[in-house]
């Protein structure tokens, strides 16, 4: 029996070794204080962690109850009161655009990010200049912090950028993307894309778009490029080492997503988040939603908007239309809410996922956030949709396109029109059909997308930051890219030859008119 010991044990070590051989040391950087930013990729963090690998992760939501030997999580939290300072319910009723939003505030927003990452203790002691610390990748929230795109440079380790919301068109211009503006998928155009649209619309769309773009090229990338090199010194162009980005995980559900060209590095997920046993509900919420005998309404305008930020006199108007209903309703309400009717519910934080699984929940009525929307087609329950920031408009007025439920504007909806949507997407029983097939073909999936994803991640470190993935149009200058000195030339070479061609004709006419008229002239002579 000892030697069988021995060899077993032999074999045991052998065994370990091979697996700690194996792993990879990854940094994670997400540093957008939003819990809707962060919940997507957390099965990643567990999965890449139980496969052995260590990581460092830098969240302003630390995951709560998640510990292991090869699991550092470094809290960014304090850039929440950054966020916390916005009032997005006002800059919606404001009229203000996704594109004002960007201008005015999110840029400078995104600087002290940015900063807030640079400035941690633990950050510092990880990229400061005699650190030994290593990773073998780099995985970072791609958006509009291209400062942090810098620490796979300090640390000479491939990047790969994450998504919880759909691309940016500059980051899909930085890559080699096609970037259309007046494409559906374009998300910053808000509710002005669509197909065939006026000649008029898609100028401004491209006006603004390209504007966009040229403006975050000229003035945001140098501003993070300054941020970078403060705390990490001399660096290539922050453009450059993002045109080098090995893949991105992009959170976007192909079958509520406007088909178009995809990079060959992108990769896309959905529903990571979802929880397969809801967490239990509270007991005064579960009684009153297990009493709604004909039904209940949930509502939500998620994390980053808040109810209690409406007007008085659109909450008056919901009041006054919840009251009317046969049904219960269940509402984020962030505060005390007056003149509340006696069938509405509120609270300041509400388990979604598992009031939305509830057999009674008929309807939810939300701010169309992609993570709010894969839980309500998970639960497969229509919805009405108040869109209030960034790609918000994008995501309702895909929903209403494929019948799963109806858009709203919250500054111009009128109260016969909200109570006459709630009645029609609860009784028409096609909105719920529509759903019930929208969730087959969404979890019809041929294998793990949680492990895929991972295993990406280790693909990359495998092959060395997999350059063979990368689009060389990343590196071609933009009128090479779209052909545009091609059409340009074209252009001119056609003018030329139309304009050459209309002379020729034109002083043939002169000539054959001035012959006629001398000949006109002799016959008269003669005569």
């Amino acid at each position: 029996m000892k030697p069988n010991i021995v060899i077993l044990l032999f074999v045991v070590c052998v065994l370990c070794v091979a697996k700690y051989s194996e792993s990879a040391r990854i940094l994670a950087i997400v540093p957008t204080p939003s819990y809707s930013h962060q919940i997507p990729y957390r099965p990643l963090w567990r999965n890449l962690v139980k496969r052995g690998h260590d990581l460092v992760l830098i969240t302003p939501n630390p995951i709560e109850n998640f510990t292991a030997p090869n699991f550092k999580q470094i809290d960014i939290s304090k850039s929440y009161s950054v966020l916390r300072a916005i009032d997005f319910v006002e800059l919606r009723f404001s009229g203000a655009t996704w594109m004002d939003f960007v201008y005015d505030q999110l840029l400078d927003i995104s600087n002290e990010f940015s900063e807030t990452v640079f400035n941690n203790t633990e950050m510092k002691e990880l990229y400061k200049p005699n650190s030994n610390v290593k990773f073998d990748v780099v995985l970072v929230e791609f958006l509009y912090m291209p400062a942090i795109h810098a620490f796979a440079h300090r640390f000479n380790a491939p990047l790969i950028g994450l998504s919880s919301l759909g691309l940016c068109a500059i980051n899909e211009h930085a890559l080699g993307g096609l970037v259309l503006p007046s494409h559906e998928y374009r998300w910053e155009m808000e509710a002005n894309t669509g197909s065939n649209l006026p000649f008029w619309k898609r100028l401004k769309n491209f006006v603004n778009l390209w504007r966009s773009v040229y403006i975050l090229y000229r003035d945001h990338f140098p501003k993070q490029q300054q941020i970078a090199e403060k705390h990490l010194g001399p660096l290539p162009s922050l453009l450059d080492i993002t045109k080098n980005m090995s893949m991105f995980f992009v959170n976007e559900p192909d079958v509520l997503t406007p088909a178009s060209p995809k990079l060959t590095n992108m990769l896309t997920f959905s529903s990571f988040h979802i929880d397969k046993t809801p967490k239990p509900l509270p007991k005064d919420l579960q009684k009153f939603m297990d009493s709604a005998k004909d039904g209940v309404i949930y509502f939500s305008l998620g994390s980053n908007a808040r109810s209690s930020d409406l007007p008085i006199e659109v909450q008056r108007m919901f009041c006054e239309v919840f009251a009317k209903l046969p049904y219960k309703v269940v509402w984020k309400y962030e505060k005390e809410l007056p003149g509340k009717p006696d069938n509405v519910y509120t609270g300041k934080w509400l388990p979604q996922q598992t009031i939305l699984v509830h057999p009674n929940v008929k309807l939810f009525i939300y701010q169309g956030g992609l993570q709010s929307t894969e839980e309500t087609v998970h639960a497969a329950v229509p919805i009405i949709g108040f869109p209030i920031l960034a790609d918000q408009d994008y995501q309702i007025g895909r929903m209403e396109a494929l019948g799963l439920g109806k858009r709203f504007d919250l500054p111009t909806v009128t109260k016969e029109e909200f109570e006459s949507a709630i009645r029609e997407v609860i009784t028409n029983k096609e909105y719920k059909e529509r759903m019930l097939h929208t969730r087959s073909v969404l979890q019809d999936k041929p294998y793990d997308l949680v492990d895929n994803l991972a295993w990406w991640t280790e693909y990359v470190i495998r092959t060395n930051g997999a350059p063979h993935l990368r689009s060389n149009l990343a590196w071609q200058p933009w009128y090479q890219r779209y052909d545009l000195d091609i059409v340009v030339f074209l252009t001119i070479v056609a003018f030329l030859i139309i304009s050459n061609l209309l002379n020729f004709i034109a002083k043939l006419i002169v000539y054959v008119y001035n012959r006629s008229q001398v000949s006109t002239a002799v016959k008269q002579k003669v005569n």
